[in-house]
């Protein structure tokens, strides 16, 4: 098992701005004035408050929880989209998404310097994208373009142009994707095609950071399966979610009013120390606690199998093709305090 220091360098060159793959430590809950709400960034108290169904998910924006028309509305929509994302649906697509995740790759020139983002994992994920919303193809440039100004909206949560501009990208996005047979088919095409992506930056740049790693799951291919749950929590996007609680509750020993806010910070309660031995070290084989990078409880993501599934494929095959990163690159890292990412990830293939 490899450590590093909370500051870790990226893979040879300077890393610009803050790493997000060093997220802050975990302190006891605190109000904090500036962001109107209750902070929650330990394990125990981001768990409490994912599975209390009375804080309810809000835009990082709302000044009050949803109404019961409209968390029953998302309810019933939650519940259909885990209908049609089901084991049984899932497992149809993996071998079509196999091999589409070796074709786009096998596409890309061996023994020369590529962008393994922007050229495997962003068109993968687009493609991955649009056979299960069932897009249409010759749409997928416009739709992708779309989807990104609606994501960066999310990785940057208190910017307000983009947050004007995603507005409008997201009713576009819906209505391109009014006959999808998945009932959240524009959240599910963004996640896809725009955040899959971005942590899958981050889940490889890991690996190249701990090169030890990276040959164990060479070496012994069966760890896939943990070692996708392990860099799910280790290098996770998702950094801040917001909640508005319906009634007055009780959670994390707070006394939580109607109405207030709370801000959960998944990174760092996927890094605290008395829930995760060495929370800092990058361990593939890692038996421990579930991560929260996903969620739990009643508000969780709804495609989890899915995006587990295809983080699995398309890291199996950038493990099978990429021989070692290059290391004259400085790692630049995009996003907010939503999430953050590597725009690039410079690497050479076999």
């Amino acid at each position: 098992m490899e450590c590093l220091n909370r500051r870790a360098t990226n893979t040879g060159g300077p890393t610009t701005g803050p790493d997000p793959l060093s997220p802050p430590r975990p302190k006891l809950p605190y109000y904090d004035p500036c962001l109107n709400g209750w902070v929650l960034s330990r394990y125990v108290d981001v768990l409490a408050a994912l599975r209390e169904p009375r804080l309810l998910p809000v835009d990082s924006r709302a000044e009050a929880p949803p109404g019961d028309v409209v968390v029953v509305a998302q309810r019933r929509i939650r519940t259909e989209t885990m209908a049609v994302l089901s084991h049984q649906n899932i497992e149809s697509w993996r071998t079509q998404f196999v091999a589409l995740a070796h074709c786009t790759i096998a596409k890309l020139t061996s023994g020369k310097r590529v962008d393994i983002i922007s050229q495997f994992a962003e068109p993968f994920c687009l493609a991955v994208a649009v056979s299960i919303t069932e897009a249409n193809p010759l749409d997928s440039e416009r739709l992708g373009a779309l989807a990104h100004t609606v994501s960066m909206a999310v990785a940057d949560p208190f910017n307000d142009w983009l947050r004007h501009s995603a507005k409008i990208a997201d009713v576009q996005v819906a209505k391109s994707l009014d006959r999808s047979p998945i009932p959240m088919s524009g959240p599910t095409f963004v996640a896809l095609s725009q955040t899959l992506p971005c942590f899958l930056a981050n889940a490889w740049l890991a690996l190249l950071r701990h090169p030890r790693q990276l040959d164990r799951l060479r070496n012994e291919p069966d760890l896939l399966s943990s070692a996708v749950e392990e860099l799910l929590r280790y290098a996770g996007v998702a950094h801040i979610l917001f909640r508005r609680s319906s009634t007055a509750i009780n959670v994390a020993g707070l006394t939580i009013a109607r109405g207030a806010r709370v801000i959960l910070m998944l990174s760092s309660a996927n890094r605290d120390s008395t829930y995760f031995m060495e929370p800092d070290c990058l361990d593939i084989s890692r038996r421990s606690r579930p991560h929260l990078a996903l969620g739990v409880g009643p508000h969780s993501c709804a495609g989890v199998s899915l995006i587990k599934m295809i983080v699995g494929i398309a890291t199996a095959v950038w493990v099978e093709y990429v021989a070692a990163a290059d290391t004259t690159t400085p790692i630049e890292w995009e996003g907010g305090s939503g999430f953050r990412f590597a725009k690039s990830l410079y690497v050479l293939l076999h």
